[in-house]
């Protein structure tokens, strides 16, 4: 039911698209117009974009067909392609040319990236939105190519509130995979038709006026599937049937499609053979594959209701019938047609499509013409498609043709890379090293599978293969150890990659390669810094001299990287802010992706957790668009956490760990181990928090011992073992802070160690010891921009005071971290603030055994308040007061609201402060000691 003129049975459902259009003039939204193959969707969709058009909105319009799956932006070719001269003197200069390469309207030597294609599309729509609601349009989404699903993805996401509707259909079952996750969509189910209105649509399109048990039996037959009844219709018409017992009801629409076919010319069947084989070709273009004019042939196939020639291109009335014409044909028939088109194409890409696709057998011929193909589409910014053009090569070529084999294989995995494909990549390289010759070239194809190991561990042998392949291959060489040092970078062995990249470095100078030796300079100046050797600028400045770009692994990437680490926080800032723009201006994707991580990695540390989570989500939205791994998950999780939002950071965390175990990454482990960790240590569960926490420095302390970087853990954990009573494992983690402190003088390490020694001291009631520490750990603080890390100081300190009966210090020192947390949204830490305080004043006895925020959850108990309305009053989830409850029930030795009311109420005394031995300087609670293989 493609192009019915009436509106039968369809009056509820128009009546949803006008209101969604009614409503398309705010930030973007979709509608889905969804339901079973032939029961109307696609009419629907051309009333709303007949509607839109109506109301002025722009409408970029999209009915892509099952062969154009595998082009290069064919879909933006069609959604895009009228509108560029209007938008284009909107655009910056390289999206500009990307977006005329990709389209076809100008070539280019140099390849242009895809994101670079997708920033375009960005910027074309809100031009476009800027002057009036704009829709765009695409029927039959899942046969959109893939480059034109992706550039769409992306920009459906960065709209903003720019005034952008998408309708498009969907059948049963499939996904319509460009629409974001949090884009609001209005869906329109398509119902199956009344047996009155199936009555009227035969009549209005065939003028058959079907007997009542004839039309029974169609709408019984069809389920009220439009398409379905009008073939039923068509075919007990044509064959003069007279009675219903003769309706012919085949097991399958296709045979009914195909009984249809079979009543046309066999000239007119090769004409659809050839329209079905090209796709939607315009009749001239389909009457030149022909060789004669196709008018006789399309009036044919118009009448028996095939398709559809009336605006000059010849569109099939269903896409089930071009893929019924198409799967009526042979194999052998298909081969010849394809063979045809292919000597008639005048794009080299279509040409090369068609031969594929008529090929029965490898043809070096064949192959040849795909990789030419392939190179063609790299340079429009079409990875995938380039990819598949140059695997389909590599299948075509003669096997006992090794080179080609490894030279098609290699480059087929280049491009899946380039677009993100990183499973794929890995299979096209394991192939390539198996079809190389040995020497260099499989000690490069080894070197391209080892970035690609999972786990990162095999990656080791493939580097030590490669190194033994290379030979005095000096740049190759240096790569290979450039790669063997990242990689020990991640494992966590930090020495090894600080010796490798040294061996990278003599290698690439020795083979005079520029580019090879900046990026080995400036690994070798970061792996140094993360060994303790300081930030060596002399070695980042010959570095950025060599090169000088704006890449993830370029020079003045890693120097952003090693500065924010080192507490550079404003210097590092701004580098990052510059290699952003820089590489979003060119689309550079997945450089972006890893300067917005290190963005919300400074937002994280500054306190900004908002804008931290915002900088994390926009960075594996990235990631997700290039299929990368999920590493910013542990920032957003720790920025939840800093907010209290503790069911969604374990959550987020636990989803990062298990990528990270997957992966052998040691670093992220650590990371998201220390979210888990610092969770409990919030809650003031010191047991629970010891086992993440030991877990991760325990990761780190053998071979990474000599500068923290970006690890943060160790404190916590101290912080943890001094409340949980292993004093022992707190001497031990402190004395090392302190050492790393002296030969770093960083201002978060010296900050830091000094905190957790006063708390070791405090801990041993050296109260005064532990008051000096504090005054150093402050003197750091004054240079460091970490405020939840001053929080925590000015806690710990307060309590020491209140210790030493310095009670009126004391509140002033805890009003002032209160400030800090509350200031920040850091409800967790505010709520340890407040009961500190608290205990300045009167608390009863029972109360000394309930931490910080169980006490404030008691006391709003106390106060009558319910579990929800405890979970809002302290930005909590209820799951989060119930488990806090729990515990203090246990603590307590009751069993109900009403019993702990009491218990707290039936007790109380003056204020004391108890100087006992062994307790905790922060919350005054003992737990057991930790038990465990620290020792």
């Amino acid at each position: 039911m493609d192009t019915p003129q009436t509106t039968i049975g369809r009056d509820p459902e128009l009546v949803s698209i006008r209101a969604f259009l009614d409503g398309a003039v705010g930030p973007p939204s979709a509608l889905v117009i969804e339901g079973e193959v032939g029961i109307g969707k696609t009419w629907l969709w051309q009333e709303a974009v007949r509607e839109a058009q109506q109301r002025g909105h722009r409408v970029l319009v999209c009915r892509p067909g099952e062969n154009e799956v595998g082009l290069g932006f064919a879909g933006l070719i069609d959604l895009v392609g009228p509108w560029v001269e209007e938008t284009s003197p909107a655009l910056p200069e390289p999206q500009r040319r990307a977006l005329d390469v990709a389209l076809l309207r100008s070539t280019s030597q140099a390849p242009v990236g895809q994101g670079a294609v997708a920033l375009a599309v960005v910027n074309l729509l809100r031009t476009l939105a800027g002057d009036a609601p704009t829709v765009v349009a695409i029927d039959d989404p899942q046969w959109l190519d893939v480059p034109t699903t992706q550039a769409l993805g992306f920009a459906l996401r960065r709209l903003g509130s720019a005034p952008v509707a998408v309708i498009t259909t969907r059948r049963d079952a499939q996904p319509v995979d460009l629409l974001p996750a949090r884009l609001p969509v209005t869906r329109i189910a398509v119902p199956p038709l009344s047996p009155g209105a199936t009555y009227r649509l035969v009549h209005s399109r065939l003028g058959v006026t079907l007997p009542q048990p004839v039309l029974a039996r169609v709408h019984e037959a069809s389920g009220g599937n439009p398409f379905l009844s009008l073939e039923l219709a068509r075919a007990w018409t044509d064959h003069g049937t007279a009675g219903v017992d003769d309706l012919p009801v085949p097991e399958h629409l296709g045979a009914l499609l195909r009984r249809r076919l079979e009543d046309l010319p066999g000239s007119t069947r090769r004409v659809l053979l050839l329209a079905a084989a090209m796709g939607t070709p315009g009749v001239p273009r389909l009457e030149r594959a022909c060789g004669h004019p196709v008018e006789p042939e399309l009036a044919l196939a118009e009448l028996a209701g095939v398709v559809d020639s009336g605006d000059g291109t010849v569109r099939f009335t269903h896409p089930l019938m071009a893929a019924t014409v198409y799967d009526a044909a042979s194999p052998a028939q298909r081969r010849m047609v394809h063979r045809e088109l292919a000597d008639a194409g005048e794009e080299p890409e279509e040409r090369a499509r068609h031969l594929a696709r008529a090929c029965a057998a490898p043809d070096e011929a064949v192959a040849a013409a795909l990789e030419d193909a392939s190179a063609r589409i790299a340079l429009r910014g079409a990875s995938d498609v380039a990819a598949t053009y140059a695997q389909q090569a590599l299948e075509l070529t003669p096997a006992d043709d090794h080179p080609a084999c490894y030279r098609r294989a290699t480059t087929a995995g280049v491009h899946a890379l380039a677009a993100g494909d990183r499973t794929r990549s890995r299979t096209l390289f394991e192939r390539a090293v198996v079809e190389a010759p040995a020497g260099p070239a499989r000690a490069a194809a080894q070197r391209w599978l080892a970035e690609l190991s999972t786990p990162l561990g095999q990656g080791i042998a493939l580097c030590d293969q490669a190194l033994d392949e290379a030979g005095e291959d000096w740049a190759l060489a240096s790569r290979v150890h450039r790669t063997r040092g990242a990689i020990c970078y991640f494992l966590g062995d930090v020495p090894e990659a600080e010796r490798h990249a040294g061996l990278g470095v003599a290698l690439a100078e020795r083979g005079g390669d520029d580019e090879a030796l900046g990026m080995a300079v400036a690994e070798l100046a970061h792996w140094t810094y993360c060994g303790g050797g300081g930030i060596r600028r002399d070695l980042f400045d010959r570095a950025i001299t060599l090169d000088g770009s704006a890449a993830a692994a370029s020079p003045r990437s890693h120097l952003a990287k090693v500065l924010m680490d080192d507490d550079g926080h404003d210097e590092s800032r701004a580098m990052l802010t510059l290699l952003l723009d820089q590489t979003m201006a060119t689309g550079d994707l997945d450089s972006a992706s890893t300067h917005r991580f290190h963005l919300a990695e400074l937002d994280l540390w500054a306190g900004e957790w908002g804008a931290a989570v915002e900088h994390a989500r926009e960075s594996l939205q990235l990631r997700q668009h290039l299929h990368q791994s999920e590493a910013p998950l542990y920032v957003e999780a720790m920025a939840r956490a800093c907010l209290g939002d503790v069911e969604d950071a374990r959550t987020l965390a636990a989803a990062g760990l298990a990528e990270a175990r997957r992966t052998e990454d040691v670093v992220f482990q650590m990371q998201n181990l220390h979210v888990l960790g610092f969770v409990d240590l919030s809650l003031g569960d010191h047991q629970s928090a010891l086992g993440p926490l030991g877990e991760a420095t325990d990761l780190m302390r053998p071979r990474w011992h000599r500068e923290f970087g970006d690890c943060h853990m160790v404190p916590d954990e101290i912080e943890a073992l001094v409340a949980a009573g292993d004093l022992a494992r707190a001497e031990d983690l402190t004395s090392w802070t302190e050492e790393v402190a002296r030969a770093t003088r960083r201002a978060w390490t010296t900050a830091t160690s000094a905190r957790s020694r006063a708390l070791v001291l405090a801990a041993g009631n050296d109260l005064d010891a532990a008051n000096r520490s504090l005054d150093r750990a402050l003197a750091a603080h004054e240079r460091l921009p970490m405020p939840l890390e001053l929080g925590r100081t000015l806690l710990a300190r307060g309590v020491v005071q209140r210790r030493m009966r310095r009670r009126a210090a004391a509140r002033t020192t805890f009003e002032q971290a209160l400030a800090l947390f509350e200031g920040r949204g850091a409800t967790l830490w505010a709520g340890r603030a407040r009961g500190e305080i608290a205990r300045l004043g009167v608390r009863s006895a029972a109360q000394a055994d309930l931490t910080p925020v169980e006490q404030q959850m008691a006391a709003l108990v106390a106060r009558g308040y319910t579990n929800r309305e405890i979970a809002a009053s302290l930005s909590l989830s209820t799951k989060t007061v119930e488990a806090n409850l729990s515990r203090s029930y246990r603590k307590l030795g009751v069993r109900s609201r009403a019993e702990l009311v009491a218990r707290l109420s039936g007790a109380s005394a003056t204020a004391a402060d108890t100087d006992g031995r062994g307790t905790s300087p922060i919350t005054e609670g003992r737990s057991t000691p930790y038990r465990s293989t620290h020792g």
